[in-house]
Formats: structure tokens, sequence, C-alpha cells
């Protein structure tokens, strides 16, 4: 919690009102339970092989901030077989 309020603390005046906006009229906790929701693995399928994974999958978080993409990978294989792909495509273009 004391983060939080350090990092409160560097809000002008301004950004207080807007903060305090945003969190009346829910705008934070729905912010909150997308970025929760973004973590959570259920009914996810490798991304590779197709397989479905497990809650301790490895997960890729790549893209832009605003349109973040996230793929999920049943293994290592599978994780470098998508990055050696990747990479191909970049380099051919």
């Amino acid at each position: 919690m004391n983060d939080f309020v350090k990092m409160l603390d560097k809000l002008s005046e301004g950004e207080i009102e807007q903060f305090e906006k945003d969190l009346k009229e829910g705008y934070i906790m729905r912010y909150i339970e997308r970025k929760k929701e973004f973590f959570k693995v259920k009914d996810k399928v490798c991304v590779t092989c197709g397989n479905n994974v497990k809650d301790d999958c490895f997960v890729l978080i790549f893209g832009e901030p605003a349109i973040r993409k996230k793929a999920h990978f049943c293994g290592t294989d599978c994780l470098q077989y998508f990055f050696n792909k990747k990479l191909r495509k970049k380099h051919a273009a």
C-alpha cells in the first residue's frame, strides 16, 4: 500500500481530482478486473501445437502497449518454434 501512497503523492491537484472521479465512477475497478482477467489462464491452447495448456504454462506478452497480445505455450519447444517462425517472418519482410 505504501507504493500507492507514494504514487498518489506525485500527482497534481487536477490528476488527483481525475483519479477520484474515475474511482467513484467505477473505471478503476473495471480496469483492475480487465487486468486480472488478462492474467488468468482458462481454456487456453498452445498457439503452436493447439494442445490445452495448464496454469503453469509459458506465456509471452508482446506488442504495442495499447494492443498487447498474449500467447500461451505448453513447452519450451513450442515457444522456441514460435520465436523462430516470427523471427524468420520479420527478417523476410
